[in-house]
C-alpha cells in the first residue's frame, strides 16, 4: 500500500514539473521592407509638340517684311536716286507648310539733272508699286535648321508713276503692270524676329533687305 502511494506522489510531482516548465518563445519573423519603385522619366507629348512647332515657317504664319530696296531697274540711264534707298513693305500668310501668299507695296524716286552750262534744270520721277506676291518655302524639302527660311517667289501688280521738274511741271505718266521674280532667305535670331534678304527683279529694286516679323 505504501509502495503504491509513493508511486502516485512521484507521478504527480513529475507532471507538475512538466506543466510548470516555460514554453520557448518564438522569434519574430523579420519584416520585409519593400523598396518603392521609381518611375522612369518620360517625355510628354506636349514637350514633343513644342519642339516640333519651333520652325522658321509653317502653315498659318503671318509674315511681315519691312525693308529697303537697292538698285532700281525701273528708271533709265542718266538718272540718280532721289532717296538713298527705296522703302518696301510686304506681308504673306502661310496657307500650307510650303506656300505663302500676300501683297507688297514699295516706293522709289529718281531724278535727272541737265548739266549744260548756264542750265539748272532737274527732272524728277516717282514710282509707287502695289501688287500681290507668293512664295514657295524649301525648308522641309532641304531639312534646314529651324532658324532659317529659304524661299523663292513671284509678284504681280501695278506701278503708278508721276513726274515733276523744278520749273513747276507735274503730271502722272508711264503707269503700268509691274512684276517680279525673286529668291530670298531669312534668319530668325529671335522666335518672331529676324533678318531677310531678297534678290531678283521686283519692279523697283533688285535687292531688298530688312527686318522680318511673325505677327
Amino acid at each position: 500500500m505504501k509502495k503504491q502511494l509513493l508511486i502516485m506522489l512521484l507521478s504527480v510531482a513529475v507532471g507538475t514539473a512538466a506543466v510548470a516548465q516555460p514554453k520557448p518563445k518564438s522569434k519574430p519573423s523579420p519584416k520585409v521592407h519593400s523598396t518603392p519603385k521609381t518611375m522612369a522619366p518620360t517625355t510628354t507629348t506636349a514637350s514633343i509638340k513644342r519642339a516640333d512647332e519651333v520652325k522658321a515657317y509653317s502653315k498659318g504664319d503671318n509674315l511681315l517684311n519691312v525693308g529697303i530696296g537697292i538698285g532700281s531697274p525701273f528708271f533709265g540711264s542718266g538718272y540718280s536716286s532721289s532717296l538713298p534707298v527705296n522703302p518696301s513693305i510686304s506681308y504673306e500668310k502661310g496657307i500650307t507648310d510650303a506656300i505663302s501668299v500676300g501683297g507688297q507695296v514699295s516706293y522709289a524716286s529718281s531724278k535727272y539733272k541737265v548739266n549744260y552750262p548756264g542750265s539748272n534744270y532737274t527732272f524728277k520721277e516717282n514710282a509707287f508699286y502695289i501688287g500681290a506676291r507668293g512664295s514657295y518655302h524649301f525648308n522641309e524639302l532641304l531639312q534646314l535648321d529651324p532658324k532659317f527660311d529659304v524661299y523663292g517667289g513671284a509678284s504681280l501688280g501695278y506701278v503708278i508713276t508721276s513726274v515733276s521738274d523744278n520749273q513747276g511741271f507735274s503730271t502722272s505718266t508711264g503707269s503700268g503692270i509691274g512684276f517680279g521674280v525673286f529668291a530670298g532667305g531669312k534668319y530668325y535670331f529671335l522666335s518672331k524676329t529676324g533678318l531677310f534678304a531678297e534678290l531678283g527683279y521686283q519692279s523697283l529694286a533688285v535687292l531688298n533687305v530688312g527686318v522680318t516679323f511673325k505677327l
